[in-house]
């Protein structure tokens, strides 16, 4: 899978943007989160709905080990969704995924 940035969102504030479609059983790029602030991170991650179930992944790991595909990922809370999931990032999270369940499922980040 490909190591992405997110996109800067057009707007009054600083916010960011990924969107994907994952194929029914394959798992979505690896996107790069932004520096967190002292406050944490909001991010929204949505599965939106359609035919297929997905899930959401975040990771730890060093940007390194996300680029070389062999960082530690970690199923958010939530589990397979077809709804949106929105959590607050206080750790210093690398990364996000999407992956899809079941069908293709199309997935927005936003922080």
């Amino acid at each position: 899978m490909a190591v992405v940035q997110m996109t800067k969102r057009q707007g009054r504030f600083l916010s960011f943007e990924h969107h994907e479609v994952i194929a029914d059983g394959a798992t979505g790029d690896y996107v790069l989160i932004p520096p967190l602030g002292s406050e944490g991170t909001k991010a929204t991650c949505t599965v939106i709905a359609g035919a297929g179930t997905g899930k959401f992944q975040h990771s730890t790991s060093t940007v390194a080990s996300v680029e070389a595909d062999t960082a530690v990922w970690i199923d958010w809370d939530a589990g397979d969704t077809t709804l949106s999931v929105s959590d607050t990032l206080m750790a210093p999270v690398t990364a996000l995924r999407g992956v899809s369940v079941s069908g293709e499922v199309t997935i927005d980040i936003l922080i």
